[in-house]
């Protein structure tokens, strides 16, 4: 038993738990792994919790060969000693390793890349749910994939029907924190929904997030790679079905960027050959975004730096949407550590900002973008 092996515990949390102890250490440093999905090999989510000396360094050792290597310099972590709030701390990019110093002594604290959105918040906004005479929900299930959706509006099948998809991949917690945002906006009193039918999937990929992954899903498969042919893969299997039940007018399907650093659309009408009406839709809903949110800049887009394949296209979830429904599909994307607003000043992405532009988000589709003739 080496020195740090006595002075550490690793203590590993009940959901969303990436991170294991190395052997080795000089003592006065703890070595942390994040471990990669099954099947992809892919990794960047972490969320673990440490009993160690306070002033101990963390260094997060394999930080060079994530899968987004380059979000790294400059990034923070998120910390929570008990009873306290998640609050930000800096890290330091030293020769290809995140480090940061522990400052907890007597009790574990916790680091995670972001902070985690908790499953008992989930459940007391579906039991604020549950008394409308409005709302249909499907219960999620994480030991069989499937994930809890929120129907939530005009019941008449003539209504817009819009779709809410958060958290494809297991590690994108600001998009849980959307969700939330976006319900909330939908649960004021007095908010008029006729006309428009919501459904609202706040954790699509429920076992990948229970267990700690950054995109697969407990089978090892990316989700929004499964959408052109969703057999093997039930979380999106059981969307599109249940999809193709209600049909959709509008998608807005919610991820994060770890290396971007901002909010943007990923707009591939280029090689999609977008409909003008709906890019007309799309281009209405992003303005209207960064009209209303000073963390949305117009037009900023991700640099492709060469066209996604046919097959690339076929398996993401907007492209796919948008072929086989004809409905205007939005991707969106969210910071998940430091970022630039709209006037290019930089700050720390919160759950606070997620949730507010989620919020945003529900009060623009209330509202409608679909043009002057439409109302």
């Amino acid at each position: 038993m080496t020195k740090n092996d006595r002075l550490v515990s690793l203590v590993r949390p009940a959901t969303s738990a990436n991170g294991r102890l190395r052997n080795g250490g000089d003592g006065a440093a703890i070595d942390i792994e994040i471990e990669p999905d099954p099947g992809t090999g892919t990794s960047q989510w972490f969320h673990f919790g440490i009993d160690a000396p306070s002033g101990t360094r963390i260094r997060i050792v394999n930080s060079a060969k994530t899968t987004y290597p380059r979000g790294w310099p400059g990034s923070i972590v998120w910390t929570r000693s008990p009873g306290n709030a998640w609050q930000p701390v800096v890290s330091r990019w030293v020769d290809g390793t995140v480090e940061f110093t522990h400052q907890t002594t007597g009790a574990p604290a916790f680091y995670a890349l972001f902070p985690p959105y908790p499953p008992d918040r989930l459940d007391l906004l579906l039991q604020r749910l549950r008394s409308r005479s409005d709302v249909d929900m499907t219960a999620g299930d994480t030991d069989s994939a499937i994930a809890s959706r929120i129907r939530i509006g005009d019941r008449d099948p003539t209504a817009r029907q819009i779709w809410i998809i958060a958290a494809q991949h297991g590690g994108e917690h600001p998009t849980m924190w959307f969700a939330d945002g976006f319900l909330d906006a939908l649960l004021k009193p007095g908010t008029p929904l006729y006309g428009i039918r919501f459904h609202i999937v706040p954790v699509a990929n429920p076992d990948g997030m229970k267990a700690g992954h950054l995109r697969t899903n407990a089978a090892g498969q990316d989700p929004n790679r499964h959408w052109a042919d969703p057999s093997g893969c039930r979380e999106v299997d059981t969307l599109l079905a249940a999809m193709a039940s209600t049909g959709v007018d509008f998608l807005l399907d919610v991820h994060t960027d770890f290396e971007l650093g901002c909010v943007y659309l990923d707009v591939l009408d280029d090689w999609l050959g977008t409909p003008v009406d709906l890019v007309a839709i799309r281009q209405r809903f992003e303005r209207q975004l960064a009209d209303r949110s000073p963390d949305v800049a117009f037009g900023t887009r991700y640099p492709w730096q060469a066209p996604p394949s046919a097959d690339l296209l076929a398996g993401m979830c907007a492209p796919a949407v948008e072929r086989r429904f004809g409905a205007a599909a939005v991707t969106l994307e969210l910071p998940i550590g430091r970022y630039r607003d709209a006037a290019g000043a930089e700050h720390n992405w919160t759950p606070k900002h997620a949730h507010a532009l989620g919020r945003i988000a529900a009060a623009i589709l209330l509202e409608g973008v679909w043009g002057s003739a439409e109302g």
